[in-house]
């Protein structure tokens, strides 16, 4: 990435990292902005794990990309996957018995195509139960993210030419993914301050983070750059 969007990402981080460490305060107070939140924590989650691809090269460098990129999916479908169990335990559905019975172990022993496979089913059924799945503690954001982590891991699955192939792919995701960030922060500018009589310290503090330095350059507002 260039200076400008490791910066820019950067900037991006912690205000999730803000945000995120406040939701228990702001989200009961603003529903309309959870989505806003929840679309800045997904586009960084896909631009990091692309970031991470990107940052390897030759077969080498592939070969710890996609082990990279392994842990990150798997670590992302845990919770997923605790989550169907629990639901299992009031209405066991016979149709999720063979993927509820999974553990991270037994992910990590399937290969390439078939792993990837599995996550997506895993996916799949999670989307189709998000309401029940919230009720265990899953949230939409959590589901997303196991997406986003299949979509960046599945490029890699296969032999380093294939995954020279796939970089060009995945430097045009990593470009949109920072684009949606940037769009939910926009988003998020408007909305945070109409916080500042309930919470004007958390408001403050967003402001603060919503300077980025840019390399060599000093802080700069984003607005000069958005």
């Amino acid at each position: 990435m260039t200076d400008e969007q490791v910066n820019f990402e950067s900037m991006a981080l912690n205000v999730r990292e803000l945000l995120a460490g406040a939701r228990p305060q702001w989200a009961p107070l603003y529903a309309k902005m959870v989505a806003d939140f929840e679309a800045l924590d997904a586009a960084l989650g896909q631009a990091g794990t692309q970031a991470t691809t990107l940052a390897a090269g030759g077969s080498t460098g592939y070969t710890s990309a996609k082990d990279l990129a392994e842990v990150a999916v798997l670590d992302a479908a845990m919770p997923v996957l605790r989550g169907l169990k629990a639901l299992q335990l009031d209405a066991p559905d016979p149709a999720l018995a063979p993927l509820a019975a999974y553990t991270r172990t037994s992910l990590d022993e399937l290969r390439d195509l078939t792993q990837v496979k599995t996550l997506r089913a895993l996916h799949t059924v999670a989307l189709a139960r998000t309401a029940a799945l919230a009720e265990e503690r899953v949230t939409a954001a959590q589901v997303a993210a196991l997406d986003a982590k299949i979509a960046a891991f599945e490029p890699l699955v296969g032999t380093p030419r294939q995954a020279t192939t796939a970089a060009a792919t995945l430097r045009e995701q990593s470009v949109a993914s920072l684009g949606a960030a940037r769009t939910a922060l926009k988003r998020l500018d408007v909305r945070v301050p109409n916080l500042v009589d309930d919470l004007p310290e958390l408001v403050a503090q967003y402001k603060k983070a919503r300077i980025i330095v840019d390399a060599g350059h000093g802080p700069k507002p984003d607005s000069a750059k958005a």
